[in-house]
């Protein structure tokens, strides 16, 4: 069911105590495709492998899903949605943990993980906390751990309809800031597939296997990364460029 942005379909933790969803072990607990307006705060989420399926390429997504101060343990997936008119998600203050291995950070590929391989052996366990396409999404001030990725664009391909891509369809205008992200194998922060105005800034990424912040492709840009610490980047440094990329801006980071 649709609420509407005065008044969404609100699902909210009492705050006696915890508001518990366990998914012992199913694939999806909450399916809010074709479903626009959903409100969610205040809930432990656990036990399951996707949380939120939000959209599907090529067949429906959804709008205006909020999801806040909510605790995800044990998961595979967060929030994901790569529907290209999925639009203005807001995922704010929520905490994220996976299920990849809390005291081991192992990386994929790279000279700097070959000697371990044998002994940790990297299994891909827990894929991402957030995933989205579309236009208009907000995620902020999320702590995550233990993923392979933290906060993702989707790697769509081309926008629907290119050469003259369909303007309502694009991913444009996501914003990604504030997250605290840590123990992720690949990368922390990821604009792949972005178009237009994508905007990750002031996020704290470290202990992470390969580069934390990574285009490839943006199809035109501007993308912004603004004063983002990256602390602890063994394998290939902070920035994962490619040539494929287009409107790169980067200013004022630490790494």
């Amino acid at each position: 069911q649709s609420g509407t942005a005065d008044k969404p379909i609100v699902i909210k933790g009492a705050g006696d105590g915890e508001a518990i969803f366990d998914g012992d072990g199913a694939y999806n607990l909450f399916n809010v495709m074709a479903a626009n307006y959903n409100f969610f705060e205040g809930l432990t989420i656990r036990n399951t492998e996707l949380a939120f399926q939000a959209g599907l390429k090529n067949i429906t997504g959804s709008s205006g899903l909020t999801i806040k101060r909510c605790k995800f343990e044990n998961i595979g997936r967060g929030v994901y949605t790569d529907w290209s008119g999925s639009k203005d998600y807001y995922i704010t203050d929520n905490t994220f943990v996976g299920k990849q291995v809390g005291d081991v950070l192992m990386g994929w590929t790279g000279s700097t993980w070959e000697p371990y391989r044998a002994k940790y052996p990297p299994e891909l366990l827990s894929e991402y906390a957030v995933k989205v396409y579309g236009s208009g999404h907000v995620v902020a001030y999320n702590k995550i751990e233990r993923f392979h990725d933290g906060v993702d664009v989707a790697t769509y391909g081309n926008p629907d309809g290119a050469p003259k891509p369909v303007r309502d369809r694009m991913p444009v205008s996501i914003d990604f800031y504030g997250n605290d992200i840590s123990n992720v194998e690949d990368n922390c922060l990821e604009a792949d597939g972005g178009a237009h105005n994508i905007r990750i800034f002031r996020n704290r990424c470290f202990n992470h296997g390969h580069r934390a912040l990574s285009v490839q492709p943006m199809f035109g840009g501007p993308v912004y990364f603004v004063r983002n610490i990256v602390y602890n980047a063994p394998e290939g440094g902070a920035l994962k460029l490619t040539a494929s990329s287009a409107g790169v801006l980067v200013y004022h980071n630490t790494f």
